[in-house]
């Protein structure tokens, strides 16, 4: 089931996948049509105004050269002052037609400029109602100008003023969307840790089944034994046996030893996800194994350099976990040379690292990836006797403490075990 919500939940995401698309796709336009219409403001406000100041210093100019054309009596004069008025009037032309206003005005002002011209040209003075509706036209032209400037700024504020209400709009409709999306997120979010959640619970409670499982059947397997191995003692120890009678007491006999140690190495490993807290000394628990393991030591160069304090694991555990590493380098020595183990620890901030190291028959490289895994004997040496649960209880059990597990082997050479706890 819960995998099944999980793929729907999953399947149900593509409305957040279009929702997003949407958001950047009304950003971008949103983005481009700013940009596009503040340079088409700006081109057209910088037109204007550029005209309509150029459209001022040119009737500033007309008035100059039509106040020295009528003080003025030289035909030189006169000629020249008639072509400047020229010049300047077919500069202002082709910007004078903004307006119906200003053209009509404009159309004035050179009727008023001709009658001008021909009073000078005629040796005539120029009355003073021509000169003031010279200067009324030319001040005219000024003032509708000036409000056209105006006007344009007025207008390119108003664009303005638009435009910012259109990216209100706009942003304000891109912030349901992300509000939506983000609801939908949230949504699924929680589903998908609800989901989580479960099925972590359904896991626990699968793997303490599990535990208890191995753990009853450990004990189930092992109670039958005592007595098998009892029968078997009193059959060896009977007098005047057969000798092939005795043989497959003997037979029986191993195999159960054999039983009995696969037992407790599967109640080890049913209970090695769960050590118990407490701590230790690294270098007491070493010592005491050596002392213990005496016998099984003799004959192996064995070194040892014990630098680090206390470690975040219980005695007993810490005790398993060093005899499964150093009984693995007594059972898998090289029968070309004498064995020799290095035992070495120190701290390395809050971590303990104890390193075991042995020249024994070592790992291939394959049989090291799995060597981890419970049941798992590799290609090195099939007559060694085990079950291929040692190093399985020793990484369980190291990485339910918050530690770590590292091998590194070369065949026929070494192998070295380095395992990491947290100090005490």
């Amino acid at each position: 089931m819960s995998s099944e919500n999980a793929r729907t939940e999953s399947l149900s995401g593509w409305p957040v996948i279009v929702g997003l698309g949407l958001v950047t796709l009304l950003i971008i336009g949103m983005i481009g049509l700013d940009v596009h219409f503040s340079e088409e403001e700006s081109r057209k406000t910088t037109d204007i105004i550029e005209n309509t100041q150029r459209s001022i210093v040119l009737l500033d100019a007309i008035r100059l050269h039509a106040k020295h054309l009528a003080a003025t009596d030289a035909p030189l004069e006169i000629e020249r002052w008639k072509r400047a008025i020229a010049e300047d009037s077919l500069s202002y032309d082709p910007i004078a037609v903004t307006s119906q206003g200003e053209r009509d005005e404009w159309l004035h002002l050179q009727d008023l400029l001709r009658h001008l011209q021909i009073d000078v040209s005629n040796r005539q003075r120029p009355t003073p109602d021509l000169e003031a509706a010279l200067d009324k036209s030319l001040d005219d032209l000024v003032a509708i100008n000036t409000a056209e400037g105006k006007g344009t700024s007025a207008a390119t504020q108003a664009a303005h003023r638009q435009a910012l209400v259109s990216d209100l709009i706009v942003g304000g409709f891109v912030l349901a969307i992300v509000a939506v999306i983000s609801g939908w997120l949230l949504r699924v979010l929680s589903r998908q840790r609800r989901l989580v959640l479960e099925r972590v619970q359904f896991l626990r409670e699968q793997n303490a089944e599990l535990e208890a499982f191995a753990g009853r059947a450990a004990h189930d397997l092992r109670s039958p034994m005592n007595p098998i191995r009892g029968y078997t003692d009193l059959i060896i120890e009977a007098p005047a046996l057969p000798e092939n009678v005795a043989a497959m007491a003997q037979r029986i006999r191993r195999a159960v030893d054999r039983m009995t140690r696969v037992v407790d190495d599967m109640l080890a490993l049913s209970t090695s996800g769960r050590p118990p807290q407490g701590r230790s000394s690294s270098a007491i628990v070493i010592a005491r194994i050596i002392d213990e393991m005496g016998a099984e030591l003799q004959g192996i160069e064995l070194a040892t350099r014990l630098e680090a304090g206390q470690v975040a694991c219980a005695e007993g555990v810490l005790s398993q976990i060093l005899r499964n590493l150093i009984g693995n380098a007594i059972k898998f020595r090289a029968r070309s040379r004498p064995l020799q183990i290095s035992i070495k620890t120190r701290d390395v901030g809050q971590i303990v690292e104890i390193a075991i190291e042995d020249n024994g028959i070592g790992m291939d490289p394959e049989s090291a990836k799995h060597a981890f895994e419970p049941f798992y004997r590799g290609l090195t040496d099939r007559e060694v006797p085990g079950h291929g649960l040692g190093l399985a209880i020793v990484e369980r059990t190291t990485r339910a403490l918050g530690g770590t597990c590292e091998l590194t082997s070369v065949p026929d050479q070494s192998t070295r075990m380095v395992v990491r706890l947290p100090r005490a």
